[in-house]
């Protein structure tokens, strides 16, 4: 069963976040946090892996609580080609995240698949699709995927999770599963949902906790984490 005693997705200096890691580490311990993920992003021409990596496992060997070393990059298309160097040496898992929506031609901003979606370019089926697409791609094509806080990208565009067919989730959670792939309940983009997250539990997928915290000072706080488990 997910802990509460993790958080599996906080940001440093490295990328976006606002403190560093052993700020963020302080704080989970302080916490009583058992499990932190380090978590970064990245993009194709990052030049930083190397040293991000170096001082993750620096501060994991002066800290009780476990750390993971990982990296967020964006879904790119519906091949499942993610926005990564292609050396990721030292990389304990990578998050895969819809931060637009990968199409076959790549991916395209909130504004624009709300235009295509008004000019009847693009149907909300074939949105929802191509999300699902492309994150069982990502699955497949590369290891040790965490599937990062799935289908954040709907509300940005008008549309709802609760939308989202079942085969479409059944379908996904299969290739979680056959691939060894985790999958988070997110706190700062309040998803997936627990209808969403049910047949990744039912077919043994580790659900993982985080808050996607880009301050140490929002690490380990959850409330629709909370209302998720209650909830599954």
């Amino acid at each position: 069963m997910i802990e509460l005693s993790q958080d599996m997705h906080v940001h440093s200096r490295f990328s976006d976040g606002r403190d560093t890691i052993e700020q963020n580490v302080a704080e989970a311990e302080r916490l009583g946090l058992l499990d932190l993920g380090c978590v970064d992003h990245v993009r194709v021409g990052s030049e930083w892996v190397a040293e991000y990596v170096a001082a993750t496992r620096k501060a994991d060997a002066a800290t009780p609580v476990a750390l993971r070393c990982a990296v967020e990059a964006k879904l790119l298309d519906t091949a499942g080609n993610l926005d990564m160097p292609a050396e990721l040496h030292g990389v304990d898992a990578v998050y895969a995240a819809d931060h637009q929506v990968p199409l076959p031609d790549g991916p395209h901003t909130p504004r624009e698949i709300k235009a295509m979606l008004i000019n009847g370019v693009l149907s909300s089926t074939e949105v929802l699709e191509s999300i699902v697409t492309s994150t069982a791609g990502a699955l497949a094509r590369y290891q040790l995927v965490v599937i990062a806080h799935l289908f954040s990208v709907l509300p940005k565009i008008g549309l709802d999770e609760e939308g989202v067919p079942q085969d479409l989730l059944e379908h996904l959670a299969t290739v979680a599963k056959e691939t060894g792939a985790q999958i988070e309940i997110s706190e700062r983009w309040s998803c997936p949902s627990a209808r969403t997250l049910r047949p990744f539990l039912q077919r043994e997928v580790p659900l993982l906790l985080s808050t996607d915290s880009h301050r140490s000072d929002t690490i380990g706080r959850y409330k629709y984490c909370r209302a998720v488990l209650a909830e599954l």
